[in-house]
């Protein structure tokens, strides 16, 4: 039996979490039933009526994208242009639409390839700046931690970076009275006990913290468990956004930019000095403004991107700019998605497609259109 579409969802969830993703992001299931067998999947980045046409001529029923097919859902969906009509082109030939977004934005594997592929020697993350988290505490007897720890981490507590299931324990003694009308796990009714027990701690996002206090009250031997919800800020570890990498000695910032012209077979707009070395490189997929301080905070001398506004540029100072192109450079995270696709459980990855980058924009030159 064949995967579903739902079981494609879940794997690509799995593998970039939800949690990761922007509060205004839309990401998952956009279009289509999830109960469907798969007969094949294609990958692009964006969920165009040409990869919907080709994703049904070539008899395949999912297409899955980086970008959504929309942020903000159409009030109708009917035949013709724009949103809607992307969405009524896929409902109506079979194709469902999944994508991963923000949340494959802030995967480590994901922000490595732009680097890796100009040849770079990719170092560190370049964001910086916390992350609302929640922390969740309980008090157990010891017999009973490791059930009520994989509780939580089954209801989405634990996960920091790409480690899950990350708690922290510490052994103790708590005391209780029982009421006399009471029925405690351990000990009598009307009696005052002394227990040795852990207190586990785990962090989680605050859109499942309910969840996990929940799986933990249920998990938990005590007729009246003690279980606390904080709220904290916590160091965005290794899903942040960027990449900052090293360079060979003797680059300059010409030198770089022609590498990066050659390597995606575009014309990148560039701001700085041709001639100035350049020691530090920050990457970016995508819109890059809100990293130009993180670059010029951690001493990069230039920073590559999709794109830069304007005024951005401008105030970014001393810090080159390398402008690749929206989707020029994120067109790598097309393959790190696929890779994650053909994981799912029981698909054969020979049904998976992925289609060769398409950029949709190009730049005038004076040869002639014959000879372009």
């Amino acid at each position: 039996m064949s995967p579903t579409v739902a079981d494609v969802e879940a794997t690509i969830a799995e593998r970039f979490p939800l949690v990761r993703a922007e509060a205004w992001d839309r990401n998952g299931l956009i279009a289509g039933d999830p109960d469907r067998e798969v007969t094949g999947i294609r990958l692009a980045l964006d969920p165009t009526a040409g990869s919907i046409r080709r994703a049904a001529d070539a008899g395949e029923n999912v297409l899955v994208t980086h970008h959504p097919a929309a942020l903000t859902m159409p009030t109708t969906v009917v035949a013709g242009a724009g949103v809607s009509g992307v969405m009524f082109a896929a409902l109506d030939a079979g194709v469902a639409l999944l994508n991963a977004h923000t949340n494959l934005d802030r995967d480590a594997a994901g922000q490595r390839r732009l680097p890796e592929i100009l040849g770079l020697d990719p170092v560190e993350p370049l964001e910086s700046g916390l992350v609302t988290m929640s922390v969740v505490t309980t008090y157990v007897p010891r017999a009973q931690a490791e059930r009520v720890s994989s509780a939580m981490a089954a209801a989405g507590a634990g996960r920091i970076g790409d480690y899950t299931a990350c708690s922290f324990s510490a052994r103790g003694e708590g005391r209780f009275t029982v009421p006399p009308a009471g029925h405690p796990a351990i000990g009598e009714p009307g009696a005052s006990e002394t227990v040795s027990e852990v207190r586990i701690e785990m962090v989680c996002a605050p859109e499942v913290a309910s969840r996990v206090v929940a799986a933990c009250a249920a998990a938990h031997p005590y007729e009246e468990p003690l279980v606390t919800l904080a709220e904290c800020r916590m160091a965005r570890n290794s899903a942040r956004l960027g990449m900052l990498s090293s360079v060979a000695e003797g680059t300059t910032l010409g030198s770089l930019a022609a590498t990066c012209a050659k390597a995606f077979g575009v014309l990148p707009r560039v701001w700085g000095d041709a001639t100035r070395r350049i020691a530090t490189v920050a990457t970016a997929t995508g819109s890059a403004g809100p990293l130009i301080g993180d670059a010029r905070s951690r001493g990069a001398d230039v920073l590559i991107a999709g794109e830069v506004r304007y005024h951005d540029a401008m105030a970014a100072g001393e810090l080159a700019v390398i402008e690749l192109g929206h989707d020029v450079s994120e067109w790598p995270l097309v393959d790190v998605l696929a890779d994650a696709v053909r994981k799912t459980p029981g698909l054969d990855p020979a049904v998976v497609t992925v289609e060769s980058p398409a950029y949709g924009w190009w730049i005038p030159t004076n040869r002639t259109d014959e000879e372009r």
